[in-house]
């Protein structure tokens, strides 16, 4: 004889299936992160990585990684400028040039000199066994040495809750969200990738490709416009 099913049994069933449904949804989301590519000091190929840096969509600067290898030892090479103009008029500048070293994916030293619309800031900063000891301005730096700077190059910051803030050789800590995989439109196409939001101390977003690089990133400047940057080539 055919037997019906109770409604009892009928929802017992779908509270089930959607249970099921929901721990197969998180175990997916789960593995694709967990097999997610990174960009690392291990990894990072030799060359140049260059990005447009737009205000609100204007184009208004650029910023270049140069990437060198030798033997154990990674370098890289950071140079930011932006000039901001208003009819025809230079209304702020900023330049920044930032060199880490690294050896066997450990950070070994870092030094920053930045130009802040005339305010020149230099942070020197060398690993003393597991700190990250220098100076900022001649005052005295004493950092985490498991600290990853805030250039975003290296994709491990998302695993992290604090950064090097490369400007004023500080730690600024963060909480990290995950937002999923986009489709971001940049200069050189359209590319998958996973977007990060970084909120405390320390503001960004970013979006990593699925090997790892960083495509693109931005912020909220004081005067509330958008601060971004957007890869045009890479090695």
């Amino acid at each position: 004889m055919l037997r019906l099913a109770s409604p009892v049994n009928i929802a017992i069933n779908s509270a089930l299936m959607r249970r099921v449904a929901l721990a197969t949804g998180l175990i997916v989301s789960l593995l694709s992160t967990a097999g997610a590519a990174t960009l690392s000091p291990e990894s990072a190929q030799t060359g140049t990585y260059a990005y447009q840096v737009t205000r609100d969509g204007e184009v208004v600067g650029e910023q270049r990684a140069d990437f060198e290898r030798r033997g154990n030892e990674l370098r890289v090479i950071t140079d930011v400028r932006i000039n901001i103009t208003l009819l025809g008029m230079n209304v702020y500048d900023f330049t920044q040039r930032i060199e880490e070293s690294w050896q066997d994916g450990v950070l070994m030293s870092l030094t920053s000199v930045a130009v802040d619309d005339g305010n020149t800031r230099n942070v020197k900063l060398a690993r003393n066994g597991d700190r990250l000891v220098g100076t900022y301005d001649g005052k005295k730096r004493d950092l985490p040495g498991h600290l990853v700077p805030s250039t975003l190059w290296n994709s491990a910051v998302v695993e992290h809750a604090s950064v090097l803030e490369t400007t004023k050789g500080r730690e600024r800590t963060f909480t990290v969200t995950q937002k999923g995989v986009e489709q971001v439109k940049l200069p050189i196409g359209t590319v998958r990738a996973r977007h990060f939001v970084f909120t405390g101390n320390f503001k960004r977003e970013a979006w990593y490709d699925e090997s790892g690089v960083l495509v693109a990133a931005q912020m909220e400047a004081k005067d509330g416009s958008i601060i971004r940057q957007e890869l045009l080539r890479m090695p």
